[in-house]
């Protein structure tokens, strides 16, 4: 037997070999791949599926609201409304000390009407986008700052500009839940709201000097829960959400967008 019949069964077997480990390696590869562009695929279908319930969950918040904010302003307020002209029909010639009573009473009434008006106004997504981010901050604050607990200012830093709807919405919201856990939880006394407007950049800042926090339990706390309400409502509209907290110094929370 001559080496060239030697050889050829042996470069044969190498050849096939060879063949055969590229085979194995180009399907490993392709496996992989496959693998790789399923899960790609399963957590953008699992992003998605969440940022679609998080949006209906939000739109039914915001369709309750609405539907509270227009039971505020057709009924209890056309109810004080009529209560208010009764009023006006007490004969003017009756005892001083009545009178005054029932100029005191007019006066409430007119507050109340007033202030549900305001919170109508506040809980109604589409009257908070018609006014604007900024009046609709200002009127929050000052509902606030009549109860004469809370002393409150608004800042507006550079050209302002209008975000869309539904970012002035959720910015809305969550000034809201902010002024809702400073009120419940904080014992703050001064707040204050700052808009940043920067060339491509959107700043909301709250900031209060309440008692602060750990962040590191708000998991497990109620605070939590508005906390991850605000965090849901900002990663819908693509917002960078942050809160920093410090014992006996307080709290801020900022939202930047990027336009």
């Amino acid at each position: 037997m001559t080496n060239r019949d030697i050889l050829i069964p042996i470069i044969a077997t190498s050849l096939l070999l060879f063949l055969l480990s590229t085979f194995i390696f180009a399907f490993l590869a392709i496996y992989q791949r496959k693998r790789r562009q399923y899960k790609v695929e399963k957590q953008l279908l699992q992003i998605q599926f969440t940022e679609e319930l998080l949006h209906t969950q939000i739109e039914i918040q915001e369709q309750t609201l609405k539907t509270i904010s227009q039971e505020i302003h057709d009924n209890v307020g056309q109810v004080l409304s009529l209560a208010k002209l009764n009023l006006n029909t007490f004969p003017s010639n009756t005892d001083e000390s009545i009178q005054t009573k029932v100029g005191d009473t007019k006066e409430l009434i007119g507050k109340a009407i007033n202030d549900l008006r305001d919170l109508s106004r506040s809980m109604h997504g589409d009257k908070i986008a018609d006014l604007g981010i900024q009046e609709a901050i200002a009127n929050e604050l000052k509902i606030l700052q009549n109860t004469r607990q809370y002393k409150t200012e608004l800042k507006i830093i550079g050209e302002p500009f209008r975000l869309n709807n539904e970012e002035e919405i959720v910015i809305f919201r969550v000034l809201q839940e902010a002024l809702n856990n400073g009120i419940k939880y904080s014992k703050a006394q001064n707040i204050t709201v700052t808009l940043a407007y920067e060339s491509r950049i959107f700043k909301f800042i709250y900031a209060d000097d309440g008692v602060g926090f750990d962040t590191s339990l708000l998991q497990s706390s109620h605070k939590g829960i508005g906390l991850k309400n605000m965090q849901n409502r900002t990663t819908l509209i693509g917002g960078i959400f942050s809160i920093t907290s410090i014992i006996n110094t307080g709290t801020t929370i900022q939202i930047t967008l990027n336009k």
